[in-house]
């Protein structure tokens, strides 16, 4: 386990939610040289802490659901288990895609423009592997809180960024997608490098790219941090509530996005009625997170289920 001193924390604080800060604007929040900043995210990304940078891009604004699947299998052979693995890598509909341990084994999301498409491109990955599928769900998310990472610092100040179901969608250019794509592939590539890439002016480009945060395409850009080489553990948790008052429902999910450990709350149809997304450090750090939840809202969480990350399979910001 690799432990870091408090102003590497800082730093991975502060380019979260940011993750093009300027060395010289970092250097600035954090008192310290430019060379310095640049010094430590380096060592950051040496040390293999940042695996990457990611940005945060509103599918809705692109005409997109959020749409997931979560499989439990049966009979796996490693042989298999490879096979759907790179079903998964080359399947361009499919984002995101995670294995798990516990409740399911899988669970990925996929670019739809409807329901019907939805079920055509799941119905795909079903037939195909239908006869090692024990169990399977499908979700349709209608909101995404993104919490800002505060589980290394114990923050309790929080940032949140929010993702809803059918926003207008935006018309794109193909400079737009371009943009889009590049900024996918290497998030802090600055104007002139994206400009030269893309033959065109550094003005021309910072003013599109200005116009993507604006217009909340992009919603922001992150770290994408190894967390287990810095001894945490990820976890998802589905919670189903037995009272379905909105104004007790408002306060749980205040609650939730409070707490330092929460990565993400979703809402979606087809699951259960709110999952979580935490980090810990311990089973005891797990364990107090939900008897805290419990113990606050006791008449409100009818039961819950807890998946652990194992791996990550497929990452994709942006359907090319």
């Amino acid at each position: 386990m690799l432990k870091l001193d408090l102003k590497d924390k800082k730093l991975l604080y502060e380019i979260d939610f940011n993750a093009r800060k300027s060395y010289a604007e970092l250097a600035k929040t954090l008192r310290m040289s430019k060379r310095g900043a640049e010094y430590k995210l380096n060592n950051l990304e040496k040390k293999k802490v940042i695996l990457g940078y990611a940005p945060i891009i509103n599918i809705s604004r692109l005409g997109y659901l959020y749409c997931r699947v979560f499989v439990k299998f049966q009979s796996l052979t490693k042989e298999i288990e490879k096979e759907i693995e790179e079903y998964i890598n080359k399947e361009k509909n499919i984002g995101w895609s995670i294995r798990y341990y516990g409740l399911f084994d899988n669970g990925f999301t996929i670019w739809a423009k409807n329901i019907t498409e939805f079920k055509e491109i799941a119905n795909r990955f079903y037939l195909k592997f239908d006869r090692y599928i024990k169990k399977r769900i499908e979700s349709v998310g209608t909101e995404i809180i993104f919490c800002k990472n505060r589980y290394l610092l114990k923050n309790k100040n929080f940032e949140i960024m929010t993702l809803k179901e059918m926003e207008e969608p935006a018309e794109l250019d193909e400079l737009d997608r371009d943009i889009l794509i590049k900024i996918s592939e290497n998030t802090r590539i600055n104007f002139v490098s994206l400009a030269y890439k893309l033959k065109e002016s550094p003005k021309k480009i910072a003013y599109r790219l200005k116009r993507l945060f604006n217009n909340r395409i992009i919603l922001g850009t992150r770290p994408i941090i190894n967390h287990e080489l810095l001894g945490y553990t990820y976890y998802k948790i589905f919670f189903n509530l037995a009272n379905l008052d909105i104004k007790k429902i408002n306060q749980l999910e205040n609650y939730i996005i409070s707490d330092y450990r929460t990565i993400y709350l979703v809402k979606a149809i087809g699951t259960c009625d709110l999952d979580v997304e935490i980090m810990v450090e311990s089973n005891k750090d797990l364990l107090d997170f939900i008897n805290g939840l419990q113990n606050r809202f006791p008449d409100l969480i009818k039961d819950y289920e807890t998946m652990m990350l194992t791996k990550t399979i497929k990452i994709s910001f942006f359907k090319e």
